[in-house]
């Protein structure tokens, strides 16, 4: 199952209601951007204070147990961890 990023976008949202992403409207190219960067920042721990701040694969650890245990349909949940999966991997190949 194909979602769109502006619907992935949407069911971030909907798992971190705290986080302010920008809620005007997107077409899909920058729904992808904004997913991804949001992401990034979460993976790499930026809205955390550096002196607490945790590593990007434990920070990946609890956003895909958080995704897993949410009440999104099995398809989102796939390609929500698939984003993540996407940006960790851009993380891995920037840090070797």
């Amino acid at each position: 199952m194909n979602h769109s990023f502006s619907v992935l976008l949407d069911a971030y949202r909907r798992l971190w209601p705290n986080r302010s992403i920008t809620a005007e409207t997107l077409d899909e190219q920058n729904s992808q951007a904004l997913l991804y960067e949001t992401i990034r920042q979460e993976l790499c721990d930026e809205w955390t204070h550096p002196r607490v701040r945790q590593s990007s694969e434990v920070k990946f650890y609890y956003a895909v147990k958080r995704v897993a245990a949410s009440d999104l349909p099995d398809g989102m949940k796939v390609a929500l961890i698939q984003a993540y999966l996407t940006v960790m991997e851009q993380l891995q190949a920037n840090h070797t």
